[in-house]
């Protein structure tokens, strides 16, 4: 129950760090979870939660590096050969042996093979820290497969040089020569697993096709499983987990495309499951590295043994030798390789910037440090401590010196583009409307069109204008709800009309995207507006029930149709004049944008599917309508791309957005029992 308990608590926290990052998208998610980690640490008592790093490198980091290889452009990777070798091996080595003899310089007290153990946990660029980083900015291609590479295969050699150190301290003797043993039977042994492991599992899948008893559940479980099984049988044979599951990514991806339709119903389900299962690994990571960072700096900040000058003077120190030294030896390397190719050094120095401030720490470090010896851990803790204080530091240093030196992710015209093709196809479904005479479906689809263009224009604004939107939404909203209270004052629309108007403006209510308090005291108040019609429903044992019931007995005659539409061209020259009084005050767009959308639904006041469309909700019957969309939509697309109004890249995203919402559209096990409902109220 325990392991349960801190499930549940961990998914919960992934959804708070969700939501802050989503109204506070100035705070990196990372760092988000990272606070929310140190703040369960504070809930939770000393000792009670322990990372178990070997469970936690196959669980964990196995399954995102198996991910991360999987998706990875290999062949773009192996260009940079050079580079990633260098930052794997020379790098990693030289930075393990500097840091550890800085480390036992400022703490004498510590045994210099402990403090070699700790520049080892120190060494590797941790890949999970860096993906997280690199979401939020735009990095050349160069610089992306150069850390990829390096964050695949450098936790092998750091892992490998920790035991060295922990094998010297322990015995007292170092050999150069079986360390470098170790090292390569390692390697080759994590690459061999990896490769076996990848081939057994392609083996699996064809015999399952090859006896027709594949399906989509099966090929997702080989899939799920395969970076288990490889870690676990690498670890049982003493070489490299991590090699292995990444060569397992590599292989497994490094395979002919089938094109069939179970591969391509595998593919989408495996993307969905991948994508969620990324996301709340990712996640876990970030929140136990908080908790570690708690549960570790705790005793030793409070403990009078130790100098707290000394040890913030430390982790500052360790942190920059560990940046400084990156630094001078990708100088080293480009100074080499330049003079031999004749060019300036200059041109290359943001790029060794981004390299250098990109080798970031993350929970790897921590998890490396804790395979000590309960014993050793237990007498020395400030390894631990310097350790998780040099992490978190690295970490925020890249989260303050990247931004400066990498460009913000900007679509901004691609995005315009997108705004555009939705516009093209609006206008082709417009034109179609005069052709047919079932015009409430085209209208849905239309409609369904004007919603993702309005989201589009309002994903690229800034809070300040999302806010403005709102707020001019609400003012429609009371300027609507005034002209009904005062219609209905007048006698110029019926109780039913009222009721069913009313209920439209609800609708509009709960679509508008308010700041959260303004939705907290919304929503409170319409609970309390059901609590308080519960209770007055029990005690007239449900007159306004039954008074309902007899209303819905009648269907809308044309009369209500026509009282209607006289409010809405009412309410629509109200909200048109106050709009355009308003646009000094807000931006001109929006007010524009705002009286084009209401004129455009008073165009089709005198089509019979204005009550249908506009007012109340019907059952969704417009498949073969928004199918017709969708084609026109990819042929606009494909058009834009022939162009070069769009990249490839973002036309195949756009592509795959068409995909979802059509397979989305398409389901025919919809839930539309509140449309039935809606109807069978209706008819009788």
């Amino acid at each position: 129950m325990e392991i349960l308990l801190y499930t549940i608590v961990f998914l919960l926290l992934l959804v708070v760090s969700n939501v802050t990052n989503r109204i506070l998208p100035q705070l990196p998610l990372p760092l988000v979870q990272i606070v929310l980690g140190i703040s369960l640490g504070f809930l939770l008592p000393q000792e009670k939660f322990h990372l178990d790093t070997e469970l936690f490198l196959a669980l964990v980091i196995g399954p995102l590096l198996f991910r991360e290889a999987e998706e990875s452009n290999i062949t773009s990777i192996l260009k940079h050969w050079r580079i990633i070798l260098y930052l794997i091996f020379p790098v990693i080595f030289i930075s393990t042996v500097s840091l550890g003899y800085l480390a036992h310089v400022l703490w004498g007290a510590l045994p210099l093979a402990a403090c070699v153990a700790v520049g080892a946990a120190l060494g590797p660029t941790d890949l999970v820290a860096f993906a997280s980083l690199s979401e939020r900015f735009s990095f050349p291609k160069r610089v992306q497969n150069i850390l990829k590479g390096e964050g695949l295969l450098n936790d092998a050699s750091g892992l490998v040089a920790f035991r060295v150190a922990l094998l010297a301290w322990a015995t007292g003797t170092f050999s150069l020569e079986k360390a470098s043993v170790s090292l390569f039977l390692s390697i080759i042994g994590g690459f061999a697993v990896g490769m076996v492991s990848a081939a057994l599992n392609r083996w699996l899948h064809k015999l399952l096709m090859s006896a027709r008893v594949s399906d989509i559940a099966s090929e997702l479980l080989l899939e799920l499983s395969l970076p288990l099984v490889t870690f676990f049988l690498a670890e049982e044979i003493h070489v490299s987990g991590i090699i292995a599951v990444v060569v397992a990514g590599i292989f497994k991806a490094s395979r002919f495309k089938r094109i069939t339709l179970l591969e391509a119903q595998v593919d989408s389900v495996t993307e969905t499951i991948w994508n969620t299962v990324n996301f709340m690994l990712n996640g876990s990571v970030f929140i136990i590295l908080g908790m570690e960072l708690e549960m570790i700096s705790e005793p030793i900040l409070k403990s009078p043994i130790y100098d707290n000058l000394l040890l913030l003077v430390s982790i500052v120190l360790l942190t920059f030798l560990l940046f400084a030294l990156r630094f001078v030896m990708l100088f080293t390397f480009y100074f080499i390789r330049i003079r031999r190719l004749h060019k300036s050094l200059g041109n290359y120095l943001k790029e060794m910037l981004l390299l250098t401030f990109s080798g970031v720490k993350g929970t790897v470090s921590i998890a490396t440090i804790l395979l000590i010896p309960t014993k050793l851990e237990q007498d020395y803790p400030l390894l631990l401590f310097l350790v998780a204080g040099v992490t978190l530091l690295s970490f925020l240093t890249g989260l303050v010196a990247l931004p400066r030196l990498a460009e913000a992710r900007e679509e901004e015209a691609e995005h315009l583009m997108h705004i555009a093709i939705l516009n093209e196809v609006v206008e082709q479904l417009e034109a179609e409307l005069k052709q047919t005479k079932a015009k409430a479906p085209l209208y849905a689809a239309i409609d369904n069109y004007h919603g993702r263009i309005e989201n589009l224009i309002l994903e690229q604004e800034d809070k300040a204008t999302q806010q403005d939107w709102a707020s001019l939404k609400l003012l429609i909203l009371s300027i609507e709800n005034d002209g009904l209270e005062q219609a209905f004052e007048e006698g110029k629309i019926s109780d039913r009309s009222y009721h069913l108007y009313q209920r439209y403006l609800q609708n509009i209510e709960q679509g508008i995207n308010r700041n959260l308090a303004s939705r907290f005291t919304y929503t409170f108040l319409v609970t309390l507006r059901l609590l308080r019609m519960l209770l007055h429903e029990i005690v007239t044992l449900g007159v306004r029930l039954r008074a309902w019931n007899q209303r819905g007995a009648k269907r809308l005659t044309a009369t209500d149709i026509e009282e209607i539409a006289e409010l809405y061209l009412s309410n629509t020259e109200v909200i048109i004049e106050s709009l355009e009084h308003l646009k000094g005050i807000y931006k001109s767009s929006l007010i524009t944008f705002l009286q084009d959308s209401r004129l455009r639904e008073t165009e089709i006041i005198g089509s019979g599917a204005f009550i249908e469309r506009v007012i109340t909700r019907i059952k969704p019957n417009n498949i073969s309508e928004m199918m017709w969309g969708y084609y026109l939509e990819r042929k606009t697309i494909f058009e834009y791309e022939e162009k070069k109004l769009i990249s490839a890249s973002y036309a195949k995203r756009l592509r795959q957005n068409v995909n979802n919402l059509e397979n989305y559209s398409l389901k025919e096990r919809a839930n539309t029992l509140p449309y039935d409902m809606v109807n069978y109220a209706r008819g009788h």
